[in-house]
């Protein structure tokens, strides 16, 4: 379902404002590239194969992106919660199809808006480009933090991290969820868990 109304452009701006530090002069004309959108739990934003140039504000829900890989499974890239900005970086970028799935775990408010078009209209607009500039870090950031992990520590380092990050998600999240992030299995993740409540 898709609509707008004053309500969800000001909490996009209030959410935009606060997570990234910028004030725009013009947070209308900004706002107007936006539309608001619902999605179900288990709905997919984003197919594997889909060529969306779209970015995505989540205003209240939760999403993961997955992969399907040699074997069909689904390995867990990311988690999205209320507040975060999601952005098929590859497909916007390189113009090219998305390699992966966007999915709703629970019924999910989003503000979804085209960002080549957005691009145009901001290039002569220094507090827009800012804007859009910390929007690209925020995305890049959280991939490569989760890159760092996969490649640097352990699975113990990995499920800490993850506590850290995320401790709000642990009981959230089905166990197999996490256990996907991490790159284990629901068993190792079920060890690890008890071997940390230990005293």
């Amino acid at each position: 379902m898709a609509s707008n109304s004053a309500q969800h452009i000001n909490r996009l701006k209030q959410g935009l404002a606060q997570s990234l530090s910028v004030d725009l002069h013009d947070w209308n004309a900004f706002t107007r590239f936006f539309s608001y959108r619902t999605l179900a739990a288990s709905e997919h934003w984003i197919q594997a194969g889909d060529s969306s140039q779209e970015i995505c504000y989540l205003l209240s829900g939760l999403m993961r992106v997955y992969y399907i890989d040699h074997n069909g499974n689904e390995v867990n890239q990311h988690f999205y919660q209320t507040g975060e900005i999601i952005a098929p970086v590859s497909a916007i970028v390189a113009n090219e199809s998305c390699q992966y799935f966007i999915q709703a775990l629970e019924n999910c408010e989003v503000m979804l808006a085209d960002y080549p078009a957005l691009h145009r209209a901001g290039l002569d607009k220094p507090d827009w480009l800012l804007l859009e500039v910390k929007i690209a870090q925020r995305v890049l950031l959280k991939s490569a933090r989760r890159e760092a992990r996969l490649l640097l520590g352990n699975a113990e380092h990995r499920y800490k991290a993850f506590c850290k990050e995320y401790p709000e998600l642990l009981e959230r999240l089905p166990q197999y969820h996490i256990a996907s992030f991490l790159g284990i299995t629901p068993v190792s993740l079920s060890r690890l868990r008890k071997k940390q409540s230990e005293p």
